[in-house]
């Protein structure tokens, strides 16, 4: 009998482990905005990412710092918006090579499991050789630990005409496979996958308005 408990426990594990590490958000839509004014709103959100992350929270970040539905219990859950947060500490930024350094605490279901976390970013723009009126923006980040591995940001940029840009966005993020086995599908859509998809729709607003309302 111990043995079947033991290959039962390791058959668990083993699909735990087995969720997939490179998990990603893509949203295509249209921004009214001329591609220049899209991509210093993508440009304004890469650079105070890396450099003072907390103004991010009166425009790109509106929304995403919800609290759970009344009547849910204080503590998350592994099936709770908060589920996963992290805390942006200290940071250092270089403006002439666009890369940047923010240390981070990672809280899963309410208690910090790692402290300390280094997240190195590196900012770009490229044209793309086979469509000289587009430009990408990129935002990509490594991590310091095995916790993360990494993660990427990324503005597809395609003008449609002087007043209109189609937006091509993808968030994707590689978890370490210890905090992979944790994230359940239910998981990063509740916890995650939602603050993303806000993140684009209160850039693109940014765009086309000069300012990011509450959400109702």
């Amino acid at each position: 009998m111990r043995y079947k408990i033991t290959f039962l426990l390791l058959l668990l594990a083993g699909v735990a482990f087995a969720r997939p590490q490179k998990r990603g958000v893509v949203v295509d839509t249209v921004c009214n905005a001329s591609l220049e004014t899209m991509l210093r709103a993508a440009e304004r959100f890469c650079t105070q990412f890396q450099m003072q992350s907390d103004s991010l929270a009166k425009w790109a970040y509106v929304g995403i710092s919800e609290k759970e539905k009344e009547g849910s219990s204080d503590k998350p859950t592994k099936e709770s918006r908060n589920a996963i947060l992290l805390d942006y500490k200290d940071r250092v930024y270089d403006p002439v090579f666009k890369t940047g350094d923010l240390a981070i605490d990672i809280y899963v279901l309410g208690v910090r499991w790692w402290k300390d976390q280094h997240l190195g970013t590196k900012y770009m723009v490229i044209r793309p050789t086979n469509e000289p009126d587009a430009k990408t923006a990129k935002l990509i980040a490594t991590y310091s630990g095995s916790i993360l591995e990494g993660g990427e940001v990324i503005f597809s940029l395609h003008p449609i005409d002087a007043t209109h840009t189609r937006v091509h966005y993808e968030f994707n993020l590689t978890f370490g496979r210890v905090l992979s086995a944790f994230i359940s599908d239910k998981t990063w859509k509740n916890a995650v996958e939602w603050r993303f998809q806000m993140i684009i729709r209160n850039i693109i607003e940014f765009a086309e308005t000069g300012t990011v309302k509450p959400q109702d």
